[in-house]
């Protein structure tokens, strides 16, 4: 089936999958940048060298570095001396490997009831210290705490008593430990503390004690060169860096970039949007209306660096030896790794020590930054797709709710987005309430209100693209995957609007997802919606699975049948309330994946799939 604006020869779903790259958890050695790159064909996390435009990977192909506490991971490996420390995938068990990937990595750890992340190595104690997670056959939630582990693969506590941990960080001299700690029913972008401890000769922690002066999302703690503690907080609506005085905790000197946010939701352990450079500069990124900025704080004042690779999305920065790198990711390219030399009002990059950022060999659609203007005069923002091929009249739409929900789109380069304009589909992806990147109060948009807010403003944009005639009212599409799978199937449910949906591995039952999901996600709901025993009305109201007869369009299913978030059950037990009602559903279930798709096979048959889905419904529709 031929669309106006798809292009002769688009790009194949495998294209679309084998081309995609991505990098994450920078570290530098000896002026030599290392990271994790997830390999799309493999489905593995590589733990890599990065010089002269390609990746060099460091581990045999039977490790994969991730780590699956909080199921969402983070902070797989860290640096010690010339050696990598690594969780492996299948195991979950600590490997060390030489940088130079000239000996076979040994096992360090074998405690097979304990997760850990989060990994920082101890200098001066010859140790790591991390995060972990340990379960129990008597307890029905796993015991987060802090943890060290010796040289020799020896488990110690150190800190304990809070639901959950992040964000360990040594002072320079080492004498000091900071942290994050939370406990239910908040969540980690909602309301944190701030710890800090000294360590002693023997590493124990002694003089714990919050330093957090109000209740806020704290995160990210981080040392100055000169031993004073920092961190992100949203005291002012806005995740701004503040530093640790002897009047409690002040913004950095200077005019606050405005409406920027140097953080985003720590859905994985080891972000890092700022850092020292050996002069004593703060480094920082910000995030303004989804896109990325590298400013530069000389201890009086904030100042913008212009870099000449402009990026709309920069993560993963790592500074040392002279050195400053950083994850981009662009709105026409692959993603790649940035060797940068700042000299005070800009960033050059070092074009000799790229990797990645390779250009497609075809005609891209880049976004453009739009909004959408609610009943109450609030406005919805969006990134909207054109096929690059003109066509002359109204297209099929296709909505993309993100996951989280407290997470974000951002206008990166994606090839599966290519894959649907180069077919003729338009593509609006959404930032809907509840989303990052826009101010806590934004952030706090689906407080109470989830499955609706978000619904009004999927609708809200929608409806404003149908008003200016660019999409076809008969052809509009939505999709989405876990939390945006919610969302889409809650838009089916109270709208007539959509012609059909797709929910990859989406909440369908929030009542039951409450009961049985893991321990970081237990309460989540409780904020989302409301306490399931007080608002049990609320939960029918708001349940797809519960309103499965207001259903008319069309769906298809994806799901991971070892998805520990989203479990199974939840997607056949909606599917099949649907096939009872005479609903066309589809549905597909993929052995060995969870809350995602990593294979890149399952990942192509999503694409194909769902392709084959909306044509069906645009022709039958005509």
């Amino acid at each position: 089936m031929y669309l106006p604006g798809q292009v002769d020869q688009p790009i194949s779903a495998a294209q679309a999958v084998a081309s995609f790259h991505q990098y994450s958890s920078l570290r530098l050695f000896r002026g030599r940048v290392y990271g994790v790159r997830y390999d799309a064909d493999k489905g593995i996390n590589q733990l890599c060298r990065f010089e002269s435009r390609h990746a060099v990977s460091l581990l045999p192909e039977r490790f994969s570095v991730r780590s699956r506490v909080h199921s969402y991971g983070g902070g797989a490996w860290c640096r010690g001396r010339d050696q990598a420390y690594f969780v492996n995938d299948a195991d979950q068990h600590i490997w060390v490997a030489s940088l130079s990937g000239s000996v076979s990595p040994r096992q360090l750890t074998a405690y097979n009831s304990t997760r850990m992340a989060d990994l920082q190595y101890d200098a001066q104690r010859h140790r790591l210290i991390l995060v972990c997670e340990t379960r129990s056959d008597t307890e029905d939630e796993p015991a987060n705490y802090l943890g060290s582990v010796s040289e020799a693969g020896r488990l110690t506590v150190l800190a304990e008593g809070a639901d959950f941990y992040s964000s360990p960080t040594l002072s320079p001299q080492g004498d000091q430990l900071a942290w994050i700690e939370w406990d239910h029913p908040f969540q980690p972008w909602d309301c944190t503390r701030l710890m800090l401890a000294r360590v002693d000769a023997s590493g124990r922690l002694e003089n714990i004690r919050q330093v957090s002066d109000i209740p806020a999302a704290w995160a990210q703690p981080r040392f100055s060169p000169q031993g004073v503690l920092h961190a992100v907080v949203d005291r002012g609506n806005w995740w701004v860096i503040e530093q640790l005085s002897d009047q409690g905790f002040i913004p950095v000197a200077g005019e606050v970039p405005l409406n920027t946010e140097f953080t985003t939701a720590p859905w994985q352990f080891g972000l890092s949007t700022y850092g020292w450079g050996d002069d004593g500069e703060l480094l920082a990124i910000g995030q303004s209306n989804g896109y990325s900025t590298l400013f530069m704080h000389d201890g009086k004042e904030w100042q913008k660096l212009h870099l000449d690779q402009p990026a709309a999305r920069l993560h993963s920065l790592a500074l040392g030896d002279g050195h400053c790198c950083c994850i981009g990711e662009f709105t026409n390219r692959m993603p790649a790794i940035l060797h940068l030399c700042v000299d005070g009002k800009s960033a050059t990059t070092t074009s000799a020590t790229l990797t990645g950022g390779d250009t497609p060999d075809y005609s891209v659609a880049l976004p453009e930054s739009c909004q959408a203007t609610l009943s109450d005069g609030g406005t919805v923002p969006y990134f909207l797709y054109r096929p690059a091929q003109e066509s002359g009249g109204p297209l099929p739409l296709i909505i993309y709710t993100h996951g989280g929900p407290t997470a974000m789109t951002s206008p990166s380069f994606r090839p599966a987005i290519q894959y649907w304009t180069q077919r003729g589909f338009i593509i609006a992806d959404v930032n809907y309430r509840g989303s990052t990147g826009f101010g806590r109060d934004y952030r706090m948009g689906l407080a109470g209100r989830w499955g609706i807010s978000d619904v009004e403003d999927v609708e809200a944009v929608a409806n404003a693209l149908v008003n200016e005639g660019l999409v076809d009212p008969r052809a509009l599409f939505i999709r989405g995957n876990s939390a945006g799978g919610y969302t889409t199937l809650s838009a089916l449910a109270h709208s007539d609007l959509f012609t059909a949906g797709a929910s990859l591995y989406g909440v369908s039952d929030p009542r039951r997802l409450n009961a049985l999901t893991h321990k970081f996600e237990s309460r989540y709901l409780h904020w989302l919606i409301g306490d399931p025993a007080l608002e049990s009305s609320r939960y029918s109201e708001r349940s797809p699975l519960d309103n499965v007869d207001k259903i008319q369009a069309p769906v298809i299913f994806f799901q991971g049948d070892e998805d520990p978030v989203v479990l199974p059950e939840q997607t056949r037990s909606m599917a099949e309330s649907l096939r009872q009602r005479a609903i066309r559903v589809e549905e597909y279930h993929f052995a060995g994946e969870g809350h995602g798709f990593r294979n890149a096979s399952n990942q192509v048959e999503v694409l194909e799939r769902e392709l084959c889905f909306y044509r069906r419904q645009i022709n039958q529709n005509r």
